[in-house]
């Protein structure tokens, strides 16, 4: 019979021979792969001009944008200096009437 160590070396020496001859057809694979595809081609843009249309609208859109954010702070500014105003005035009259005008008799 055969011995437990060259039952082992064997086994060893086959799973070697395994190993090598899958890494040997999994190489193959990979450069059958490689080999095989064809560069990847990306898909081209026209470039645009430019005076083009696009990009005049856009700008136009964006200055759009700008007026119309620029006209709506005006018009709070102002109404806030409107409100701001009349809270001053009605204040220095409420003032003006408390002090002059209503009688300093208690009411009885």
């Amino acid at each position: 019979m055969t011995s437990p160590d060259n039952n082992n070396n064997e086994l060893q020496r086959r799973q070697r021979e395994l190993q090598e001859r899958e890494n040997a057809i999994r190489l193959r694979e990979i450069e059958a792969e490689i080999h095989s595809k064809e560069p990847p081609l990306h898909k081209t843009v026209r470039d645009q001009p430019k005076g083009s249309l696009k990009t005049w609208q856009r700008k136009l859109v964006i200055a759009g944008k700008f007026f119309v954010l620029a006209v709506a702070t005006i018009v709070c500014v102002k109404v806030a200096s409107w409100i701001a105003g009349f809270l001053i005035v009605g204040g220095l009259a409420l003032f003006s009437y408390k002090l002059f005008f209503q009688s300093e008799k208690p009411n009885r």
